[in-house]
């Protein structure tokens, strides 16, 4: 696709977007909802020499600071129905897909997933404990958390299974699930995993004035796959606290072990029995009034074989006059490798931002006009930055458009 098409598609891409925000609700009758959900960024970069823009991130980090740091195109629509009276048994058919288009630009390569596809049964179980509760089976992204800065989903259960969501046990809310399969889309899901998972989680634990989830996430063997563990798994506690004056912050501690040291949905066969790993997540989010908010991070993370990884990083944003904002994003990733130097890579980012649905960090839709600059060390160079910048540092430019509804 030449620069030219590309400008024209973005061009095409933001009024559709635009529509999706100011009608996501297709249609609503008494016993039948459709609603439309997904999101959508579309961009066009280049380097400061002129050529194709490529993206920093540090090798060995799991994750990017994402603000013009992105590069490629990135749709996920989705659309739920729901057939039944609100006030009686319902059942709700959910599907979400996904196109990836690169490298920035020029847009040669295009993917396609089904991300989900699932059917949840509500008010059938009467009153009491399970009035509120959900039956589902399907493929589905289940209850994820992620770090939107970076774009870390560090606790995502997404796979292919069933479960019932949502039982009130009067100091939280109990979910279990099974997923037979386990893949972050449908086509991998199906082509088999090596383990069956299973999930269970306690949430809305009242803990003073904060809010406490528990997760422990098993992984079984199936009895034909040839694995060297014996399974293993993840537990994760999570608390959240609103402040009365300063947003919400969250913090989730991570433990892994054997086949579940991935801290993810996604299981390694081939690891040790004994190899473990932990993550320390903290994330804030401050809307502090209409002309101000800021989104932050920290992350450690440490694995017995992979080494470690750190990350800090924030996006504070004003605004400068009607629905035109400045937002800087800066963020440093360290890791500190099973073997070898360690890496270190700092990116900073400002960009002139039109937000035309008002104030809020995640009010969309946003038109960016950004600004990047990055710098890494020697061992960060030798393990794959080089490949893109000739020296240890590089800076790149461009627009995009981001929205989510």
């Amino acid at each position: 696709m030449s620069r030219t098409a590309t400008i024209c598609v973005l061009g095409l891409l933001f009024p559709i977007s635009l529509a999706a925000q100011d009608r996501p609700e297709i249609l609503d009758t008494p016993t039948l909802r459709i609603d439309s959900f997904g999101y959508l960024r579309a961009g066009i970069g280049f380097q400061s020499d002129g050529d194709d823009q490529r993206c920093f991130q540090l090798p060995g980090a799991g994750a990017k600071y994402r603000l013009g740091n992105e590069c490629e195109i990135y749709a996920e629509p989705g659309l739920s129905a729901e057939f039944g009276r609100e006030d009686g048994p319902r059942v709700s058919l959910n599907f979400r897909g996904s196109l990836v288009a690169a490298p920035v630009n020029g847009f040669e390569d295009i993917d396609t997933f089904g991300e989900e596809a699932w059917i949840g049964i509500k008010g059938v179980f009467g009153d009491g404990a399970f009035s509120d509760a959900q039956l589902w089976f399907g493929h589905r992204f289940y209850k994820r958390e992620d770090v939107h800065i970076n774009d870390f989903y560090y606790w995502d259960a997404t796979g292919y299974g069933f479960g019932l969501e949502g039982v009130e046990l009067g100091f939280g809310d109990l979910s279990v699930a099974v997923f037979t399969d386990s893949a972050g889309n449908i086509r991998d899901a199906v082509q088999g995993t090596p383990y069956t998972r299973y999930d269970v989680r306690l949430s809305d634990i009242a803990v003073g004035q904060s809010n406490l989830t528990l997760g422990v996430d098993y992984r079984d063997p199936k009895p034909d796959e040839d694995t060297r563990n014996d399974g293993g798994g993840m537990i994760t506690a999570q608390l959240e606290h609103e402040f009365e004056t300063r947003g919400t912050l969250t913090v989730a501690l991570q433990a892994g072990w054997a086949a579940g040291h991935t801290l993810s949905f996604a299981s390694n066969p081939e690891a040790a029995d004994d190899r473990t790993s932990a993550r320390l997540v903290g994330k804030w989010l401050w809307n502090a009034n209409d002309d101000f908010s800021i989104y932050g991070t920290g992350i450690a993370q440490t694995d017995s074989e992979d080494g470690e990884w750190y990350s800090v990083g924030a996006r504070p944003m004003w605004r400068l006059k009607d629905d035109f904002w400045l937002a800087v994003e800066g963020g440093i990733d360290h890791v500190v490798p099973g073997d070898g130097d360690s890496r270190t890579l700092g990116k900073a980012t400002a960009a002139l931002v039109w937000k035309p649905d008002g104030p809020g960090f995640f009010s969309r839709p946003e038109v960016r006009l950004y600004a990047t600059t990055a710098r890494w060390n020697d061992a960060a160079d030798i393990n794959g930055l080089a490949a893109n910048f000739d020296d240890q540092r590089g800076t790149t430019f461009g627009l995009q458009i981001e929205h989510f509804w």
